[in-house]
């Protein structure tokens, strides 16, 4: 190619470049003119910032939310809300803080209790989860260990007793 042929190249990719900038122009003036946003140029990545944005504001709903003041060891009844049709109700579930895990807003607890015919039920609850109406603390435990894992090979009283704490 000679410099001729390089020079009509370069004015007419830089003819086509200015053509497109005056469309896009007279576009967003006309949308302006009937009250409307920019074009949407890719509907995959405003999904993405609208997905950013509902987890920044559930972040934040998790932050100003209660923080419940419950340690491993304590007995605690637990408040939750179940939807049946169209009705919710509240049910409360009463055991053993065996363990508590996660950070942030996917912190999670962990709570024993022992059923009919001596089965151990053990539910995990998230602790910023909207469906739980309350904590209530019933006894607080003194307690050595993070997790009480070994209260599952327990059996009878020895499952559900925890020394309880000093005053």
């Amino acid at each position: 190619m000679s410099n001729q042929d390089e020079n009509k190249t370069n004015q007419n990719q830089t003819a086509e470049e200015e053509i497109k900038e005056e469309v896009k122009t007279e576009e967003v003036e006309e949308q302006e003119e009937k009250g409307q946003e920019e074009p949407r140029e890719n509907p995959e990545a405003e999904a993405d910032k609208e997905a950013k944005e509902q987890a920044q504001e559930s972040s934040k709903e998790a932050s100003e939310k209660k923080e419940y003041d419950f340690n491993v060891g304590d007995t605690v009844v637990v408040s939750y809300k179940i939807k049946e049709d169209n009705n919710t109700r509240i049910q409360k579930f009463e055991g053993i803080v065996i363990s508590k895990r996660g950070s942030g807003i996917s912190k999670t607890f962990t709570v024993r209790k022992i059923g009919a015919n001596n089965v151990g039920i053990e539910r995990i609850f998230p602790l910023y989860s909207p469906n739980i109406a309350d904590i209530d603390v019933k006894r607080r435990g003194k307690v050595r260990r993070a997790k009480l894992y070994y209260l599952r090979e327990r059996k009878g009283k020895a499952a559900t007793y925890v020394p309880p704490a000093k005053k």
